[in-house]
């Protein structure tokens, strides 16, 4: 499981030796030849059997583009796909240079600058390419990084055997008949800017008890039974084959290998890997076309919010950020050992509410640092210098410690007995050998009951060391505690992975519930997880609520819990009765 996460500290894995280079004065006759002289050529591989030994050696061979250079810079780029396009242009291949038509500028990044995989992708995915040079200060080609080397690279089958392809596939699939041109299926290529095309032969599906209206209704099925994709098409123009007089029948890459919608998005890139090839057809147990999922489905799996397509987090920005914290943390000496020992720690805590009963159920216990010589310091500025430092193990279990005696203090009042207590736990603490006996060791020396403390965890935490995160927070399940997951949708879970993880608790972040009512995408995300909680048992609670209009909304879509300036901001202890009594008398 390590090698998954670790995977992400090994960016030079991902970069392939570099790919043919031409000249600007090159013909493209020139490169179609040299693309397919570098690959080996071979229209009858699609499917053929692969072992891991020789699985790098095949993407060497088939970098899928050309560079052009001068002197040994870069100057531009030619693809697989460019090379369809201009097919379909009926371009003179002979007579037309390769300066003509190259692209350029080109998107590259120097070898220092791959640091982490996952920003790499990300950056490929915002700038539309598949092949991303890799250059030295002097511009000289130094290698490439192309989603097939990434999707090999991180090892994303932690991430993928919780998916299902239906999940990422496309249902909209761009189809040939077999009697088409080779002609007609390179329109299509072009005209959707797509990959490949689905060859499929129709078949007429008798719909059930169509027969008690005295005659048949029908629809048409399609049953997919061959494939062409861009890089067939640059090997039938290398061997000079007339793409108007030839069928798709006579080229197509068949039988195909298939997925059904149910399959694992693990086993799918295992029969990728196996079959040297980057899609995969999805069918129907009955063998109708169900869609399409390709390598770049897969690799979507690394992108934080892919499952939401609300948000956008920019993780290289996000990098330099917490670098540049991470520095200006150090510059002010932050001296968290001192503030400990000088008591300029503090709680406040945030009311949560049960939407439908109108009863305050709990509340969320927030630290804060009241420093003598630097104000009023946020948790954002100071938290991740505890991690860092590893002093948040100490300070972490004195948040725990205290919010449960506090928590106590309200349950021995009688109109509160039932308040239960949040903490936010860090990576750090949970990784920590002692953590589950401290915790139980706090809850038995205060008193409160273990279903009253609900730990909160980030979905960034979940990452760390997944099989051992997954053990304790089942252990402390068993022994009555209630695990949320916090800030949903800003990190690395999906839907499946919540389920993998049997969550009590789950807390939409903010941003999913800012101006919800407006906001008709959000109100279908957000009502979707509230129906999927029914069915898997968890509670839900929405976070950052600030207007009527927002928590209206959740009220009728029936979420659990809430909590936000609407209700309360973070409350002192002493200004905790005032809210209570204020709230019951209204």
């Amino acid at each position: 499981m390590n090698q998954s996460l670790n995977s992400y500290d090994t960016p030079e894995k991902a970069i392939l030796p570099a790919p043919p280079a031409v000249s600007s004065n090159a013909t493209l006759a020139t490169v179609i030849e040299l693309m397919n002289n570098y690959r080996m050529c071979e229209i009858s591989g699609y499917g053929q059997q692969n072992t891991s030994k020789n699985d790098w050696q095949h993407l060497r061979r088939n970098p899928g583009c050309v560079l052009i250079t001068e002197q040994e810079k870069l100057q531009g780029i030619l693809t697989e796909r460019d090379i369809v396009r201009l097919t379909m242009n009926e371009t003179d291949l002979e007579a037309t240079s390769v300066a003509a038509v190259m692209n350029t500028p080109v998107f590259s990044l120097m070898r220092e600058e791959v640091t982490d995989l996952v920003v790499v992708y990300n950056l490929m995915r915002r700038h539309r390419v598949r092949h991303l040079p890799i250059i030295d200060a002097e511009h000289h080609v130094q290698g490439l990084i192309t989603v097939s080397s990434l999707r090999r690279t991180i090892n994303t089958s932690y991430f993928l055997r919780f998916r299902l392809v239906r999940e990422v596939m496309n249902p909209q699939v761009v189809t040939v008949l077999p009697t088409d041109s080779v002609r007609a299926a390179v329109q299509r290529l072009t005209a959707y800017n797509i990959s490949c095309v689905v060859v499929v032969q129709p078949h007429s599906v008798n719909l059930d008890n169509s027969e008690d209206w005295g005659f048949q209704f029908s629809r048409s099925e399609q049953i997919p039974i061959g494939i062409v994709t861009e890089r067939d098409i640059l090997q039938f123009k290398a061997l000079g084959l007339d793409l108007t007089t030839v069928t798709v029948a006579d080229v197509m890459s068949s039988p195909l290998a298939c997925v059904r919608p149910e399959d694992t998005l693990d086993m799918t890139q295992e029969l990728m890997q196996k079959k040297w090839i980057r899609r995969l057809v999805v069918t129907t147990p009955q063998g109708f076309l169900a869609g399409i999922v390709t390598e770049t489905n897969l690799t979507q799996v690394l992108d934080p919010v892919e499952l939401y397509g609300v948000l956008e987090i920019l993780q290289l920005q996000v990098c330099n950020l917490s670098e540049s914290r991470d520095r200006l943390l150090k510059a002010q000496n932050f001296d968290l050992v001192m503030a400990f020992d000088y008591q300029e720690f503090g709680l406040v805590y945030q009311p949560q509410l049960e939407l439908n009963s109108n009863k305050i159920t709990g509340a969320e216990a927030l630290i804060r640092w009241n420093s003598t010589t630097l104000g009023n310091v946020s948790p954002v500025d100071f938290i991740p210098w505890a991690e860092q430092t590893g002093f948040i193990l100490k300070l972490g279990y004195w948040i725990l410690e205290t919010a449960c005696k506090q928590a106590v203090r309200w349950q021995q009042m009688s109109a509160w007995e039932d308040v239960s207590i949040a903490v936010n736990i860090s990576t750090k603490q949970l990784m920590d050998h002692h953590f589950i006996s401290r915790t139980m060791e706090i809850l038995q020396a205060t008193g409160l009951p273990a279903h009253c403390l609900k730990l909160e965890l980030t979905e960034s935490v979940l990452v760390e060391n997944v099989s051992l995160i997954a053990e304790k927070l089942k252990r402390l399940q068993e022994l009555g505690l209630q695990i949320a997951i916090d800030d949903f949708g800003t990190g690395y879970a999906s839907l499946s992975y919540l389920q993998h993880f049997h969550f009590d608790i789950l807390k939409f972040d903010r941003l999913f519930i800012m101006e919800i009512d407006q906001n008709p995408k959000k109100q279908a995300i957000v009502s979707s997880i509230l129906r999927m909680a029914k069915q898997l048992h968890f509670k839900v609670v929405a976070e950052g609520v600030e207007t009527q209009a927002e928590k209206d909304f959740l009220t009728v879509q029936e979420c659990h819990y809430m909590q936000g300036f609407l209700l309360s901001r973070p409350l002192t202890v002493q200004d905790w009765s005032d809210f209570m009594e204020n709230h019951y008398r209204s």
